[in-house]
Parts: structure tokens; C-alpha cells; sequence
């Protein structure tokens, strides 16, 4: 019998895994992104209010705030998609710890410390790396979209620690506020035709990669100690690319794949020594 740790670790697992799915179901969707972005968005909300058995949420300025970042974050994501390689929007996007730490310098006046400072050059140097081999202006385009949603993800963790915000309720909040938005773009869009694959593509995406998801990352993160869950989320960004790989002739160059391998290694490691350090301030 699995223990309730065992059974979260299993959960964040899961979540991993599903949020990987996305670079591969893009590359066989060929709607406008608007399209995507709404008919996920609305698959996703549905998925997660069975899970809520409710779609009802708390107006919090805090919740709101949450809501919008993450409606934003999947909007950027999506274009992301479109305009640049797999590896290098969901990569680009893992950056978000950085960001989580100059938000809080420049808003919580939260000095950082050396190891701090070393993680984000060394995350930058990364990032270069990525830009090192795809350097034309739309790939260009892409990449900047895709670090600016490692920031407005990052908006969202730094919102969900605030007293007013309700995870489950913010999710919910910014699922509906993409459904409402972007699904009327759907019935306008020329690209989207009774082909059934990319329909087959949508739901994946819409049930499980986001809905799913979701459901299985805010059980987990009940039960799984907050290091344990941030080492194994980072499956995803490593995971992506290796679907989109077997599937599909798309592969990383050379330099992606070290700047990808540079931001993974370096923000682990950075979670490992941080919480080693909370450790012994602890005993």
C-alpha cells in the first residue's frame, strides 16, 4: 500500500507528464492561436470543475490577480509555440524561479544573496546558450514570448502566496477568463476544419494536458514536501522536447540542448541548496 507521501510524489508525476504533452500536441494543430488558447482553455475549465464539483469562485483581489497572470502565461505559451521550437518555449518558460527572485528585490526590497545572484547568471548564460542557435526573427520572437511567460509565471507564484488567493479558485478564474476570451475566435478561424486530428490533438490538450494537469498537481502538492515536487516537476521542460522528438522530424540543435540542460541543472540545484540551508536553520 502506497502512503500518502508516496501517493502525492506519484501525483506531481503525473502532472509532469501531462504538462509535457504540449509542444508535441501544438505541432499538430495548425489553428490560429486564438483558437488554441480558447478551446483549451474551455476543454480545461471543464475538466477541472468536475474535479471542484463546482464552477463558483471567491472575487479576492488576490484570486483575480492569480487568474490574470495565469491567463496571460497560457496566452504567451501558446504563441510561444507557434513561433519558436518546443525545447526552447518550455525551457525559456522554466525560468520563472529567477523571476520570482527579482520580483521580489524590486517589489518586496527582499535583498538577494550570492548563491541567488550565481543562479540567475548562470540561468541568463543559459538562455543565450538557446539563443545561440536559432537566432532569425521569428524564432527571435518566439523565444522573447516564451521568457516573458517564465515571468508572468512566475507573477503567479509570487501571487498564490499572498493570505487573499485560493489556488483551486484562481485556476478556475483563469481557465474561464481564456474560455470567455478566446473561444469566440474559434468559429472564425479558416484553419479549423473537420480534419480529425487536430481535433483529437485539442482535447489531449484541453483534457489532459492542462485539465488533468492541474488535477493532479493540486492533489500532489498536499502531500508532497514543497523540494520533493519542485525536482520532480522539473521533468517537464526535459520530457517536452523528447516527445516532440519521437514524434516529429523537429529536433533541438546542439546549443539549445546545453541551455536547456544549464537552466534545468542550475535551478534544481539552487532548490537543493536553499532547502538544505532551511534545514539547518531548522534544527
Amino acid at each position: 500500500m502506497l502512503n500518502q507521501s508516496n501517493k502525492g510524489s506519484l501525483c506531481i508525476v503525473a502532472a509532469a507528464i501531462c504538462w509535457s504533452l504540449g509542444g508535441l500536441c501544438f505541432q499538430f494543430i495548425p489553428w490560429n492561436a486564438m483558437s488554441i488558447i480558447g478551446l483549451r482553455a474551455l476543454l480545461a475549465a471543464v475538466v477541472f470543475a468536475i474535479f471542484r464539483k463546482s464552477v463558483k469562485v471567491k472575487l479576492s483581489k488576490g484570486n483575480i490577480m492569480a487568474a490574470l497572470f495565469l491567463s496571460v502565461t497560457t496566452m504567451l505559451f501558446v504563441f510561444a509555440n507557434q513561433l519558436t521550437t518546443a525545447a526552447a518555449a518550455v525551457m525559456l518558460q522554466f525560468t520563472a524561479p529567477v523571476f520570482v527572485l527579482l520580483i521580489q528585490f524590486v517589489f518586496y526590497k527582499k535583498r538577494p544573496r550570492l548563491g541567488e545572484i550565481l543562479a540567475v547568471i548562470v540561468t541568463l548564460f543559459g538562455i543565450v546558450l538557446f539563443f545561440a542557435d536559432d537566432l532569425d526573427t521569428g524564432h527571435m520572437l518566439g523565444n522573447i514570448l516564451a521568457i516573458i511567460s517564465g515571468l508572468t509565471f512566475a507573477c503567479i507564484f509570487v501571487c498564490n502566496r499572498r493570505p487573499d488567493t485560493q489556488p483551486e479558485q484562481s485556476v478556475m478564474l483563469g481557465f474561464l477568463i481564456n474560455a470567455v476570451l478566446w473561444t469566440p475566435f474559434a468559429l472564425f478561424d479558416p484553419n479549423i476544419t473537420a480534419d480529425i486530428v487536430p481535433w483529437v490533438f485539442i482535447v489531449i490538450m484541453g483534457v489532459v494536458q492542462v485539465g488533468l494537469a492541474y488535477v493532479f498537481f493540486t492533489v500532489g502538492i498536499k502531500r508532497t514536501p514543497a523540494l520533493l515536487a519542485i525536482l520532480i516537476v522539473a521533468l517537464e521542460p526535459v520530457l517536452n522536447p523528447i516527445w516532440v522528438a519521437l514524434f516529429t522530424p523537429q529536433r533541438p540543435g546542439p546549443f539549445a540542448i546545453l541551455g536547456g540542460a544549464v537552466i534545468v541543472v542550475t535551478i534544481v540545484t539552487y532548490n537543493l541548496i536553499e532547502a538544505k540551508s532551511a534545514k539547518k536553520e531548522a534544527v
